[in-house]
């Protein structure tokens, strides 16, 4: 295994302990759903693809929240018993954000995409190691807009798992209509804000994705 895959598979790992270690606590799918503006019927959640099912697994995770903490920031690692590798992943996901980003180039060779933060600006540009993405990005010629959180772990910059896609031309709508609607916003809602809004537009016009494990 390369330190890519073996970082994957301590994720899974991590993640399946993390649900079960939580069980107790008021994590319920419906209200999360709700918050996050998912389809229902009646008392079952309607997805409409598995980039949907990802993001709502995502949304629980890390922004709904029980007693003023996500899930991830309930996880105690050591009661847990988690591995080591598999504590440095749950560390990065509670060190962990979203933001919006443009590709920018493919480095086929390394497996990366450099990404440009298209929420901050001024901030440094970020080298995203994706081995299923950077092939269809390069394969495709794809520059895409992502909104996505990564995590870094042993410096290697990478996905949690889910991502909505745009083409490039809806980008600038993208971004005026995101400015206008976070500004009454406060600091304190803002991830959960900004993580319902990219679903909607997701929802509205994001692109299909393809998915296969790469562990």
């Amino acid at each position: 295994m390369t330190l890519y895959q073996e970082i994957r598979a301590a994720g899974k790992a991590m993640q399946e302990k993390a649900l079960k270690a939580t069980k107790h606590l008021d994590f319920n799918p419906l209200r999360i759903a709700k918050k996050m503006t998912l389809p229902l019927n009646g008392r079952t959640l309607v997805f409409d693809g598995e980039a949907a099912q990802n993001a709502f697994f995502d949304f629980w995770f890390h922004e709904y929240r029980v007693n003023g903490k996500s899930l991830v920031e309930s996880v105690d690692p050591v009661a847990t018993r988690l591995t080591s590798l598999e504590a440095e992943v749950l560390a990065a996901h509670c060190r962990s954000s979203t933001s919006f980003f443009e590709m920018e180039a493919v480095l086929p060779s390394e497996r990366q995409i450099r990404l440009r933060d298209l929420l901050n600006p001024a901030g440094p540009e970020v080298l995203l190691t994706d081995h299923g993405l950077s092939e269809s990005a390069d394969r495709l010629g794809a520059r895409l807009g992502l909104f996505c959180r990564l995590l870094e772990v042993r410096g290697l910059t990478m996905m949690s798992g889910f991502t909505f896609a745009f083409q490039p031309e809806r980008l600038p709508g993208i971004l005026q209509a995101y400015r206008q609607k976070m500004k009454k916003v406060s600091e304190a809602e803002m991830p959960q804000a900004r993580f319902v809004f990219f679903f909607g537009k997701y929802r509205q016009f994001g692109e299909e994705q393809e998915f296969r494990d790469v562990v």
